[in-house]
């Protein structure tokens, strides 16, 4: 969760300061509703229709908050297929582990115009591992580019340059 928070910037505290959280309605910090409504992106382009559709569009209405730890269970179901212009109409909607509502809508996709074949990689826990770590990753790189760089840009300013000799004078009397 952290990662994502990070990756849109989204600080509110509500999502991560558990005496600000107290204060609301909510009680305690909860996650932040793109999320949710992430996991219906994902149904979309993973399983219905699947590889190779266009968002065009989404409604959304967050009807119960989603705390941390809970289990969220996206679906969508077909509610029209708008043939003439190559568009489908889905309603979504995602639950908790109690069965309750937490999000609800309607997305209007794009499908591919012919099949696609695509093959799911299996991604292991140690892949997610890696996945999770890249933005430091990206970070010690940036900083070792960084080092590299003034430490050139420093040897090059600190070493003297050569002297050429003076050009001989001549000091004799003739």
């Amino acid at each position: 969760m952290a990662a994502f928070v990070h990756s849109v910037d989204d600080h509110n505290p509500l999502h991560h300061d558990p005496q600000f959280a107290a204060a609301t309605r909510f009680g305690k910090p909860i996650v932040p509703g793109m999320w949710t409504a992430s996991l219906v992106a994902a149904v979309l382009g993973t399983r219905l229709p699947g590889p190779g559709c266009v968002y065009v569009a989404q409604s959304l209405e967050f009807t119960r908050p989603v705390y941390f730890g809970d289990t969220i269970t996206a679906r969508v179901e077909v509610a029209e297929r708008l043939v003439e212009h190559n568009r489908v109409r889905f309603k979504t909607v995602c639950v908790n582990q109690r069965g309750e509502t937490v999000l609800r809508g309607e997305a209007v996709i794009l499908p591919p115009k012919a099949e696609i074949s695509y093959t799911e990689r299996v991604v292991g826990s140690v892949a997610w591992l890696e996945w999770s770590l890249l933005s430091y990753r990206w970070a010690a790189e940036a900083v070792n580019s960084w080092t590299g760089f003034w430490t050139t840009a420093y040897a090059a300013w600190a070493v003297p340059f050569p002297r050429h000799p003076a050009p001989a004078t001549d000091t004799s009397n003739d």
